[in-house]
């Protein structure tokens, strides 16, 4: 297929009026970046009239499947059992993937630090979950694997190994919370380092429940990783309910101070007694 031409520069003006519904009105097209030189909405009514204006982005962000998970916390013993054994599950976890990634034919750059640091914000965000209640916290560990953009954080290549140190971390934590070995096991072959050994307490008896609360929120976190569920992200409000008096204007934008990337879009809402006028240039991206 041949590539579409794009100019490099093109001046565009838009004129409408507005439904009463909720109206995008501009699309900045693929491979362009539009900046807006003006923008006036009219208000030809005999009354004030009310508008709002959107910014719709085109960009499709993960979404950490928690809707589901019921978690009313309390569960003090198991997380504490999982703040105990942290240093121990980020260096026994690292290791794994280290000894794993030494496995493939062509290994990726391995950085302890940067595993450590997964294993870190996973566990950190279930003991606090786990015993305060909710999955925000988990929520946000499956985030911190991405941008504001929703493009991932994870080197390339890494993707896998990085998934499977949270399951991997999951997997030690259901034999930590009975205060059992990890090599107990069946799903543990070994132990990958000897430096740092697993902690037991006693005096902590995991609440009933909790190893199946720790295994859905680290699944949240794993499946948001290497497969996340995705939703266009919502329209940033821009203007809200601003009124326009009686046969005056308004004007939003201060020229050449509002860039859109491509695709995305202006939504604007308001009677059918507001017209709007844009002045846009729209300039390849290189």
């Amino acid at each position: 297929m041949a590539d579409v031409f794009v100019p490099l520069n093109a001046f565009k003006s838009i004129v409408t009026t507005l439904t009463g519904e909720e109206d995008q009105i501009y699309t900045t097209p693929s491979g362009v970046s539009t900046i807006m030189l003006s923008a006036q909405v009219t208000n030809n009514s005999s009354e004030v009239e009310e508008v709002v204006i959107k910014i719709a982005s085109n960009r499709q962000i993960p979404v950490p499947q928690v809707a589901d998970i019921i978690n009313t916390g309390s569960m003090y013993s198991a997380s504490a059992l999982l703040e105990e054994n942290l240093t121990f599950l980020k260096k026994e976890v690292a290791a794994y993937t280290q000894f794993n990634n030494n496995l493939l034919q062509i290994p990726f750059g391995f950085s302890q630090s940067r595993y450590e640091g997964y294993v870190e914000t996973a566990v950190n965000a279930v003991a606090y979950d786990i015993k305060n209640g909710g999955t925000l916290r988990t929520y946000k560990a499956a985030l911190s694997f991405y941008n504001k953009n929703g493009e991932t954080l994870v080197p390339d290549g890494q993707v896998t190994a990085s998934t499977d140190a949270i399951i991997y971390t999951n997997t030690l934590l259901q034999q930590i919370i009975l205060n059992e070995s990890i090599t107990g096991s069946s799903d543990v072959e070994r132990i990958y380092q000897t430096t740092y050994t697993q902690s037991f307490n006693s005096n902590l008896v995991a609440e009933t429940g909790s190893a199946e609360f720790i295994s859905e929120l680290f699944t949240v976190i794993s499946d948001t990783i290497y497969d996340p569920v995705r939703e266009l992200q919502e329209s940033i409000e821009f203007v809200k309910d601003y009124p326009i008096p009686q046969g005056d204007s308004f004007s939003p934008v201060v020229a050449g101070k509002l860039v859109l990337e491509e695709e995305f879009g202006l939504i604007f809402s308001g009677s059918q007694n507001l017209k709007v006028v844009l002045s846009l240039l729209e300039s390849a991206n290189e």
